[in-house]
């Protein structure tokens, strides 16, 4: 680990095992909170405006608890079509999903906000990445890898850091770590700013 000292703890607003994976990459210590929010998505809102204010929910509901953290909060909306895919839940669904984004493209929204109200810092940034699946995957081999990668409980039903990279056709993104739910290159970016070690 880096070391951060005379710098605020960071929190990760999020008990998302996947997230945690993620901000360990960066080599910094970090403690974990779950932020207890609603969810629902606001019909008023465009998935990547749900994902923005998700992400910044997130963060503010610990800042009465952590004032002088740097408290991380982030959300990830998948667009297909116009509409907010969320996570399959079971094999059966998750290979239903696959089938309706097979051949077509599909856009995944990842925001990060970022708050320390004894330093008066906020950041938040928001990195699309489109993704364009292969049209002709037979469903056994969706169920396989959804069996395989356990990735019901993964929004649009893939793990693009294992098997499901081979269901891409293309990726379009500024940050490939975006995708797994954490745009790592812009968080750094921010934290290092701030002076923490990058």
């Amino acid at each position: 680990m880096k070391p951060t000292k005379g710098l605020p703890p960071m929190v990760l607003a999020s008990g998302s095992r996947y997230k945690q994976a993620m901000l360990a990459r960066l080599m910094m210590p970090f403690t974990i909170q779950a932020a207890d929010i609603d969810e629902t998505p606001d019909a008023h809102q465009s998935p990547r405006e749900n994902a923005e204010r998700l992400a910044e929910a997130k963060a503010r509901v610990l800042v009465e608890s952590r004032p002088g953290s740097l408290i991380i909060g982030a959300d990830q909306v998948l667009a297909f079509e116009n509409t907010i895919l969320h996570k399959p839940g079971t094999v059966e669904n998750a290979v239903a999903q696959l089938q309706r984004l097979l051949g077509k493209r599909h856009t995944l929204h990842t925001a990060v906000y970022l708050i320390c109200s004894e330093r008066k810092w906020t950041a938040s940034f928001c990195v699309d990445t489109h993704l364009h699946l292969y049209p002709d995957i037979p469903a056994a081999t969706l169920r396989a890898m959804v069996t395989a990668d356990k990735t019901w409980d993964c929004v649009g039903g893939y793990k693009y850091e294992s098997r499901g990279i081979a269901l891409m056709q293309s990726v379009e993104t500024v940050d490939p770590s975006a995708v797994v739910g954490l745009p790592l290159l812009q968080l750094n970016a921010v934290l290092r700013g701030w002076g923490y070690p990058g």
